[in-house]
């Protein structure tokens, strides 16, 4: 073999193994980036994609679809005549909400508390309910048919409990928190007990993750 096709077979060898370097690489980085963090609660790759719906927010306009598009949205059902669970995890949006303010990462995330007590829960009242824990969250209200639109979607179910003689009644309902992702997808589930710390941390690494799938 002549020096020329020796030095023809190196070039060849060398490429083919910076070739085969290059691929192990690439195929490496998109494993990982397939592989999701371990976190409770969360739907992939089973997310789910949500269908158009329609209601009313608590400054009484429209509330669609597209308003969860281009945001992270965490939402949370529950009624403003609620004595535990719903005032307990508004406290906890309201917590999440502030370490996301702390890091500048809030711009692209809204907090959503729905109703499912239409009869009591009025866009006035719903006003007040949302103001008191911060003025940036949503709320949405609007008719039973309008709440089960989305509600139905989601697997959220509720039903209004026996009224005392003074016409007072409860309304049992799910009490987890959903994240939806700016897609418009259901991503995870987040089951009580809720702690800020834990489910921002949760959120972040969701995050993380969904973005290097989108961008890759």
């Amino acid at each position: 073999m002549t020096i020329k096709n020796t030095a023809v077979t190196m070039t060849i060898i060398l490429s083919l193994i910076t070739l085969g370097l290059g691929i192990g690489i690439y195929t490496s980085r998109q494993k990982e980036a397939q592989i999701p963090p371990k976190v409770q609660g969360m739907l992939w790759p089973a997310s789910k994609k949500l269908l158009p719906f329609s209601m009313v927010d608590h400054r009484g306009e429209s509330f669609n679809l597209q308003k969860l598009e281009g945001q992270w949205s965490f939402m949370f059902f529950g009624y403003t005549n609620c004595p535990d669970i719903c005032p307990i995890t508004m406290t906890v949006f309201k917590q999440i909400y502030s370490k996301l303010q702390e890091g500048q990462q809030h711009t692209d995330v809204q907090m959503i508390f729905v109703s499912v007590d239409p009869e009591r829960d009025t866009t006035e009242r719903l006003q007040d309910y949302i103001s008191y824990f911060n003025k940036e969250f949503v709320g949405l209200g609007g008719s039973i048919e309008q709440i089960q639109s989305l509600s139905g979607q989601l697997g959220i179910t509720f039903f209004h409990e026996q009224a005392t003689v003074t016409g007072d009644y409860l309304v049992a309902h799910n009490s987890s928190i959903i994240l939806i992702d700016p897609h418009g997808h259901m991503v995870a589930l987040l089951s009580t007990p809720h702690q800020a710390e834990d489910i921002f941390t949760r959120f972040e690494k969701i995050r993380t993750f969904l973005n290097k799938q989108t961008n890759s």
